[in-house]
């Protein structure tokens, strides 16, 4: 768990094993998406490969 600056830490990640692609687990944020704010959609903008979200099912 990353506390300070994940996106920072995530990308520095993708750099050390070369990531082709960064997977993202969330809870559905139907909002933030919208206008590009969740967390996925800044990784995006940052770590330099492509990004895949995935939304958790919640009950």
């Amino acid at each position: 768990m990353v506390a300070h600056d994940p996106l920072r830490k995530l990308t520095e990640l993708v750099d050390q094993v070369k990531a082709d692609e960064v997977v993202v687990l969330a809870a559905p944020q139907w909002i933030e998406g919208l206008f590009h704010r969740d967390w996925a959609s800044q990784a995006r903008h940052k770590v330099g490969v492509p990004v895949l979200q995935l939304f958790a099912q919640q009950d």
